[in-house]
């Protein structure tokens, strides 16, 4: 799988905002390279507004294009309104969906690399 650079990794992002038009807090891309040009794991950290909570999108070494969720562990239940819940699910909703167009970008990016 070829590495990505943080600008890509960016210019993805900023792409998804921009045409998602999403309230949620705009992800941001994190420089995991050892040399600060190019990425081979990809991490995205953003934070559900509704809970409070961290959530992590990356992409693993090795040759899958897939990218993966992870929310941080909560050190206490949380309560919540159905008002709360419901934009709990947008946001939700919207992690999924940037978690999918980093996949197909990923993907997108190995073909054109592979010729």
């Amino acid at each position: 799988m070829p590495r990505l650079t943080m600008d890509e990794l960016t210019g993805w992002i900023d792409e998804f905002h921009t045409s998602e038009q999403v309230d949620a807090a705009a992800p941001q891309a994190v420089d995991t390279s050892w040399d600060e040009t190019t990425v081979d794991t990809g991490l995205v950290v953003l934070r559900l507004e509704t809970s409070g909570t961290e959530v992590y999108l990356r992409r693993k070494i090795g040759g899958s294009p897939e990218w993966t969720v992870t929310f941080e562990a909560r050190e206490h239940a949380a309560e919540a309104t159905s008002a709360q819940v419901t934009a709990l699910a947008a946001e939700v909703s919207a992690v999924a969906r940037l978690c999918s167009f980093l996949s197909e970008r990923t993907a997108e990016h190995a073909r054109l690399r592979a010729g």
